[in-house]
């Protein structure tokens, strides 16, 4: 993989240039390759070789990163896990990433794990081939070069964040990691940082708080397609350009939306919509993706593809709520109700309906000062969603569930509340 080799290079060339910043820094390249190279030693001498796997469940960003690079310089693959889980889970996830692995030898560089159909988590296998070759073309379309200070907000254990964390290293440029979301932090770490990776969620609290004197932040990079209007013109308005992506663990980067264009498929994919699935093709899908005989795989996110050749991204099977014939994209709904005072987040999810399939039920995460009125929240939703988008039934709850990537679990969501294990209030 290019990381090894660039931070190698980067440290030999420019030994004292910052690679990591802020709370977990200062770590200059020639100390983060110094680090990496005895750590590769050290896994070395414990049996690991090309072709091998190396578990990486650090919490600290920076001996994660020393980890992943040392798995690399051994040609092994790091098999990352989410820190917080228990002995025995990472056992078994060891044991699954490494049957998953098995047929791609030394070719697998990193394994991450997303939610499978039975809850247990599922190992996605990365080639280095389906990692790197990405990496120019999003320099090119983000435009984040060696220059800049990258903003990394969340876990590194989320393929997202250590996209982009990877990313940047192999560019020279610097990284701002965070063990987990903070806003106020984050605010912190824009008086330096002049990118940015976000999630929506993340990307309406930041851009509220910034003000323009004293952030240096240019471009953020989201994670989401479904974006609040609103956002992005308060984002304009302080200079700042968002570069939204749709994509996923399995697939890599799919499509991609530039300021004032529509999200269109990334350099290299083939993107077609089949019965409203989205399909895509191209050489960053990761290894063991289901796939059609012509190359084709899919994680089931549904869609539309319009005339002009962009992207409607309507979500993931459950994730897009069918309520009397109309498609209702939870994330545009979420967006829109975040705005209303007193919600702190909000989970979008449909709920059964006997004559009209599913309606749209809106549980919401309430912060310190003050529970929102349910006239208020009726009130945004009825100037801000169309009929068929309107909740008809609104919860409280004290803490929405959350990935280790600090996204809202929609799916926990809405097995809770089947369930009854989660704590919700109907709000009346």
């Amino acid at each position: 993989m290019a990381i090894s080799r660039d931070v190698a290079r980067r440290a030999q060339a420019e030994p004292t240039r910052s690679a990591i910043v802020g709370p977990s820094g200062p770590v200059r390249f020639g100390g983060l390759a110094e680090r990496a190279g005895r750590r590769a030693e050290a896994l070395a001498a414990a049996g690991v070789e090309a072709g091998g796997r190396v578990l990486v469940a650090q919490a600290d960003p920076v001996d994660l990163l020393v980890e992943v690079i040392a798995a690399d310089q051994l040609d092994a693959a790091a098999v990352l896990v989410d820190p917080s889980w228990p002995a025995r889970a990472r056992d078994s996830a060891l044991r699954a990433a490494t049957l998953a692995a098995e047929p791609y030898g030394s070719n697998a560089c990193l394994i991450v794990f997303t939610p499978g159909r039975t809850g247990a988590p599922r190992p996605v296998v990365r080639t280095r081939r389906s990692w790197i070759t990405s990496f120019p073309t999003f320099s090119a379309l983000t435009g984040v070069g060696a220059d800049d200070t990258v903003l990394i907000p969340g876990r590194l254990t989320g393929s997202l964040f250590l996209y982009g964390a990877l990313h940047a290293l192999t560019l020279g440029a610097a990284i701002y990691p965070m063990s987990h979301w903070s806003a106020e932090r984050a605010e912190r770490a824009c008086a330096s940082c002049t990118a940015a990776h976000v999630v929506p969620a993340m990307l309406g609290t930041l851009i509220g708080r910034l003000d323009p004197s004293t952030s240096r932040l240019r471009t953020a990079i989201c994670a989401g397609t479904h974006l609040d209007p609103a956002v992005v013109r308060a984002a304009a308005g302080k200079g700042i350009d968002i570069i939204d992506y749709y994509g996923a663990p399995e697939l890599s980067i799919v499509a991609i939306r530039r300021p004032g264009r529509g999200l269109r498929a990334f350099p290299g994919v083939d993107v077609r919509v089949e019965d409203g699935v989205i399909w895509a093709a191209g050489p960053y899908l990761a290894s063991g993706v289901a796939r059609e005989e012509d190359g084709y795989g899919t994680v089931g996110d549904h869609g539309v593809m319009r005339d002009d050749g962009s992207l409607v991204v309507l979500g993931r099977g459950p994730e897009a709520i069918v309520t009397g014939g109309a498609v209702v994209v939870a994330e545009g709904v979420e967006s829109t109700l975040r705005r209303t005072p007193g919600v702190t987040d909000v989970a979008v999810v449909g709920r059964p309906h006997p004559q009209l399939g599913q309606v749209v039920a809106a549980v919401l995460e309430v912060g310190s000062n003050g529970l929102p009125s349910l006239a208020a929240l009726r009130e945004t939703a009825t100037t801000g969603l169309t009929e068929s988008e309107r909740p008809r039934l609104w919860y409280l709850v004290d803490r929405l569930p959350r990935t280790s990537n600090g996204k809202v679990a929609r799916s926990r969501v809405r097995t809770g509340l089947s369930d009854g294990t989660l704590r919700a209030r109907a709000l009346r």
